[in-house]
């Protein structure tokens, strides 16, 4: 039987296409392939020119089924398999021959031999097992409905809205995009690279850190561009831009999987961007010993909101470290979130 590949991410046009290819390259195939548009395909592709494309692609790895990527750049090398746009017959020929090896034989179906007619007493015996049966059916018939099935399961939740720190998480984005609004500098953002590059200070990102991006925003950048910003130096790390959108966009919120009655300390003295200088005073606190939020505001004289941006920009980072099991003594410091903590700590001190 022929072997099966599907396109996750395309559109018609893709998927017309890569049949029409599939069909010109049949010649030259070392199998026998064609489009499935289930699930059960041999070999997925994923165009990974969409925004959600490079999260797909590493999803698809964990099927266990070969993996190839449909794309428009020349120079992808995240992948051994890779169809470029436009599809050519070439190039789809000897992505399946190179895949026609991973991918097992689908075994023809077997046609059961017919039955060899019964002697005449199983010939009795099967007539009354065929009356026996079509009495139950008739019985079943009659019988009062059976209850209703259980109600399916709700769909899956649908994505949450995305912050420029989602964004700029590991496998969020696949390829240099750009991000321009409002009177904030333009923002390209490399994930190969783990780079960023925008005019002017950090904190004039800052309109970026404080709303929800909707991937329709970013546009692609060439990759020559990128090239040219890396050749001039003007590339920084995405660390920066990564501690920027936990430092503006926490609103004071303790990031996940952080315990609000934990001690937290520094591992190390970090780069205090000039920008935020309060942050010199929360680090001092924070570099001697394991200390709760409320301590560190108390010490530095800091804020807590501030303290617990500041906690939540720094261990995107990496550079915090946390004691979880100390707990606060009482009770009522179990009550987690900004509201909970500012209720008992007020500080006059908490201008930077």
């Amino acid at each position: 039987m022929s072997k099966r590949i599907t396109l996750h991410g395309g559109g018609e046009d893709e998927i017309a296409q890569l049949r029409e290819v599939l069909q010109r390259s049949a010649g030259s195939l070392h199998s026998s392939w064609t489009y499935h548009a289930g699930n059960e395909a041999d070999l997925v592709v994923i165009d990974v020119d969409t925004v959600y494309g490079h999260m797909d692609w590493l999803r698809a790895h964990s099927s266990g089924k070969p993996v190839a990527v449909l794309t428009e750049h020349t120079q992808f090398a995240e992948s051994d398999l890779v169809l470029f746009k436009p599809l050519s017959v070439e190039n789809v020929a000897d992505v399946l021959n190179r895949a026609d090896p991973l991918v097992p034989d689908r075994p023809d179906p077997v046609e059961a031999p017919a039955p060899a007619p019964a002697p005449p007493a199983q010939r009795t015996a099967v007539t009354a097992a065929r009356a026996a049966a079509a009495a139950a059916t008739l019985a079943a018939s009659m019988a009062p409905p059976a209850a209703a099935p259980a109600p399916a399961p709700p769909p899956p939740e649908v994505p949450r809205e995305r912050r420029l720190s989602d964004w700029l998480a590991e496998g969020a984005m696949r390829a240099p995009v750009r991000l321009q609004s409002g009177d904030a500098p333009e923002l390209i953002v490399d994930p190969h690279s783990r780079s960023y590059y925008a005019e002017g200070n950090l904190r004039s990102l800052a309109p970026y850190c404080a709303r929800v991006i909707a991937p329709a925003e970013w546009r692609e950048v060439a990759p020559a561009d990128v090239a040219q910003l890396q050749d001039a130096g003007k590339l920084q790390p995405v660390a920066r831009l990564l501690w920027l959108a936990h430092a503006i966009g926490s609103n004071g919120q303790l990031a996940p999987g952080l315990d609000i009655n934990a001690k937290f300390k520094l591992a190390r003295w970090p780069q205090i961007e000039r920008e935020f200088p309060k942050h010199f005073r929360i680090a001092t606190v924070m570099l001697k010993q394991p200390a709760t939020l409320a301590e560190i505001a108390e010490q530095s004289g800091a804020t807590l909101t501030d303290v617990i941006d500041f906690t939540n920009a720094y261990n995107a980072t990496g550079y915090i470290e946390t004691d979880a099991v100390a707990k606060a003594a009482d009770p009522g410091t179990r009550e987690s979130g900004r509201h909970a903590i500012l209720s008992r700590l007020r500080n006059p001190f908490g201008g930077g």
